[in-house]
């Protein structure tokens, strides 16, 4: 069997250890094994292709859509509250496969939303989202005079440390609600600076291809690969089921940490190249 595709254990072999979810705390087991059920049931509900990963586009988009129609935020932690499932019902099937896709494409039609937003009402955008457009504004200093102290080794080492750190307690203790939704506040620098660069472009293909840069790709699929297994670690804990093989939870560590390190390295090299293709791409 693939590494992604195994069936995870009924909710009735459960393991006599781990007896704590966090220590000292311990959450009583039927809680944990009535979660582990409702996930497989959500899973079996969406188990068609054409169910999971359409629910998961829609999870993405349909929220900030709605957000700005109506003027009110919240568009954010309505897509995490709503892909909070999916994730924990891939986890409990213990297929990397499908939660990654799902997670995948929800942060896809997310950012398609919010860049296509973005570059059509750039003002009614920032009103929803304040720190997408500072960051905009940040970004474009960097794209016109290579200054920017978010790029500095040190400031970016430090603060990348940080957030691996905060992701890993944050998936741990909501099952990956709370780094999702800190995720799309992320993304959403992104995609609001992709969306205003697009309406001062020569060339709008270069801007969404160069602008979303190819380090950032690769350091939220480290994340999403990271998030999965530490939700699916959790889940265990929780409901003292084993859900996953030893082998396949170093094999998604290394996967993660390898998206995070090829991070660094993609930036620490292409940066230069990526600010001058964006520069040269601006309208006069």
């Amino acid at each position: 069997m693939s590494i992604t595709e195994t069936p995870a254990t009924s909710p009735e072999e459960t393991s006599k250890k781990p007896t704590y979810w966090i220590w000292p705390i311990s959450i009583p087991q039927p809680l944990g094994v009535r979660t582990l059920r409702m996930a497989r049931k959500l899973d079996r509900a969406l188990a068609p292709w054409y169910l999971w990963y359409p629910a998961a586009i829609l999870v993405g988009a349909i929220p900030m859509f709605l957000s700005y129609l109506t003027g009110l935020p919240g568009g954010q932690l309505v897509s995490s509250l709503l892909l909070t499932p999916l994730l924990v019902a891939a986890v409990a099937r213990d297929s990397l496969l499908r939660g990654i896709g799902a997670l995948s494409l929800a942060f896809f039609a997310h950012s398609a939303m919010v860049i296509s937003l973005a570059s059509y009402d750039p003002q009614g955008v920032a009103s929803l989202y304040p720190r997408g457009e500072a960051y905009w504004q940040q970004t474009y200093q960097w794209v016109v005079t290579g200054e920017s102290p978010e790029y500095e080794l040190l400031y970016w080492l430090g603060a990348h440390i940080q957030l691996v750190l905060a992701s890993t307690l944050f998936s741990f203790t909501s099952l990956g609600l709370i780094t999702l939704w800190q995720g799309f506040q992320e993304v959403d620098l992104m995609n609001c600076y992709v969306g205003n660069m697009l309406n001062h472009s020569q060339n709008p293909m270069v801007t969404l291809f160069v602008g979303w840069h190819i380090w950032s790709v690769c350091r939220g699929l480290g994340y999403l690969v990271l998030t999965f297994e530490i939700v699916s670690y959790s889940l265990e804990r929780l409901s003292r089921v084993h859900l996953s093989t030893r082998l396949k939870r170093l094999t998604r560590w290394q996967i993660g940490l390898a998206f995070l390190i090829l991070d660094g390295v993609l930036k620490y090299n292409l940066l230069e190249v990526v600010r001058q293709a964006l520069e040269n791409n601006l309208t006069a």
